[in-house]
C-alpha cells in the first residue's frame, strides 16, 4: 500500500491496484483514509448513511484519539455535527444562529496547545485572510473558545477530489486545472505559499467550481513580492512534494506548481509518475519538462498536447525549468481551454516569461521566482 501511494509501483501493478479499488469498497476505504494520513478509531464521525462532503478529507471523516472536546455553542456557532479530526484541530459543520448559514468550523482540540499548534492557527487565519477568490476557500472569522483558537470556513458541500476515481477524462481535468491554478495565482499574489497542494486539499463546488484548501501549513513570502522562503523547512505530503523542498530545500511558488502538476498528471493518468522508474525510459530525460509532457501524452492518448506540455512543465525536476509563477500557468490553461494549444506557440512554456507578457500584470505582482 505504501509503494502505491508513493508512485512506486510499477504501471501494470498500479493499474491493477487501482481496478481492484474501484470494485473493493473496503480497499477503496483504505487508500482513501492512507492517502489522506488519516489515523483509525472506533467512533464513526459522520452518519453512515450521509457521507459528509464538507471543507476538507484531512477534516472529513478523520479518525483520530478524542482530545478536548468544544461546548455545542461556540459563540454565535451551534455545532452539529463532528465532520472530521486531524493532528491538531477538528473540523465540525456548524450553524451561525445569527443569519442560519451553515458553516465549516475548525478548532483546536489539543488538550494543552504547545506554541506551535497556536502559531499554526494563526499562520492559517492570516493566509486565508489575504486572499478573496472563488477558487480559494473563503474564511469568515476567528475566534476562541476555551483558550483555543477557531476559524470559521465556507461550508462546501461538493466532492473532494481524492474521492474521484482517475483517470479522468482529459477535459475534465482541464477544467479543475484551471481553477486550482486561479486559485493558486491569487495566494501567490498575495505572498502566501499552500505547501500542501495535494487531492485531499481541493475540493469541487456543486457547481463544479475547483476551490483550494487547508492552509494550515502555509507561509508567507515576502510583502507585495515572491521570493524564497527565508528559511529551510520540510512540510507537506511527502508523496507531492517537489524534489528540492523533499531534500530539505526551500519552499518557492516552482514548488506548489510542481505539487499541482503532480495532482493534475495523477487525475489524467491514475498515478504519479516516479523519475526513478522512468529513468529506462528512451526518449527526452523523464525529470524534464519535455520527458514528462511525451509521458503524459503517451499515457493519456488525445490530450491536448498543450496541455499535457503544461503539466510536464510543472513537474520539471529542476525548479528552474519550471513555470516561474502561476501567472503563466493561468495564462497557458487559459488559452488551451479558449481554444487549443499549436505547435507555433510553444514559447509559452518557457518557465521566465518576460514580464508584462500574456497572463501576467505588470505592477504589484509576484515577479519570477529565485
Amino acid at each position: 500500500m505504501t509503494a502505491l501511494l508513493e508512485g512506486r509501483l510499477a504501471m501494470a501493478a498500479n493499474s491493477l491496484a487501482h481496478r481492484h479499488a474501484a470494485e473493493c469498497s473496503a480497499c477503496r476505504a483504505l487508500l482513501v483514509a492512507l492517502a489522506r494520513g488519516d489515523g483509525a478509531s472506533s467512533e464513526d464521525l459522520a452518519p453512515r448513511s450521509s457521507p459528509d462532503r464538507g471543507l476538507s478529507p484531512s477534516w472529513r471523516t478523520s479518525r483520530a484519539r478524542a482530545t478536548w472536546t468544544p461546548p455545542r455553542q461556540v459563540d454565535e456557532f451551534h455545532l452539529v455535527r463532528l465532520l472530521g479530526r486531524g493532528g491538531m484541530g477538528a473540523v465540525y459543520l456548524a450553524q451561525d444562529t445569527a443569519t442560519g448559514r451553515r458553516v465549516a468550523l475548525k478548532v483546536c482540540v489539543a488538550r494543552q496547545p504547545d506554541a506551535g499548534t497556536l502559531a499554526s492557527f494563526a499562520i492559517e487565519a492570516r493566509a486565508i485572510s489575504r486572499i478573496e477568490h472563488p477558487n480559494v476557500v473563503a474564511m469568515y472569522r476567528v475566534g476562541e473558545v476555551g483558550g483555543r483558537p477557531y476559524l470559521v470556513y465556507e461550508y462546501v458541500e461538493g466532492q473532494c477530489l481524492v474521492e474521484l476515481r482517475p483517470p479522468l477524462p482529459w477535459r475534465r481535468v482541464l477544467d479543475i486545472a484551471v481553477g486550482l491554478a486561479r486559485g493558486l495565482r491569487a495566494a501567490h499574489q498575495r505572498g502566501v505559499l499552500h505547501r500542501d497542494i495535494k487531492p485531499g486539499n481541493a475540493i469541487l463546488a456543486p457547481d463544479g467550481t475547483a476551490k483550494l484548501l487547508d492552509f494550515g501549513l502555509a507561509t508567507f513570502v515576502g510583502a507585495e513580492r515572491l521570493t524564497a522562503t527565508s528559511r529551510a523547512s520540510v512540510v507537506g505530503t511527502p508523496r507531492y512534494m517537489a524534489p528540492e523542498v523533499r531534500a530539505g530545500g526551500l519552499a518557492t511558488p516552482r514548488s506548489d506548481l510542481y505539487a499541482l502538476g503532480l495532482l493534475l498528471f495523477e487525475l489524467c493518468t491514475g498515478q504519479v509518475p516516479s523519475t526513478r522508474s522512468g529513468a529506462a525510459r528512451a526518449g527526452p530525460r523523464p525529470g524534464s519538462g519535455r520527458g514528462m509532457g511525451a509521458l503524459i501524452s503517451e499515457e493519456v492518448p488525445g490530450i491536448d498536447p498543450g496541455f499535457a506540455a503544461a503539466i510536464g512543465c510543472c513537474l520539471a525536476e529542476a525548479p528552474e525549468e519550471r513555470f516561474a509563477q502561476a501567472d503563466a500557468l493561468c495564462a497557458v490553461l487559459e488559452q488551451v481551454a479558449r481554444s487549443g494549444f499549436h505547435a507555433s506557440t510553444a514559447d509559452w512554456l518557457s518557465p521566465a516569461m518576460p514580464r508584462g507578457g500574456a497572463g501576467q500584470r505588470s505592477e504589484g505582482q509576484a515577479g519570477p521566482g529565485p
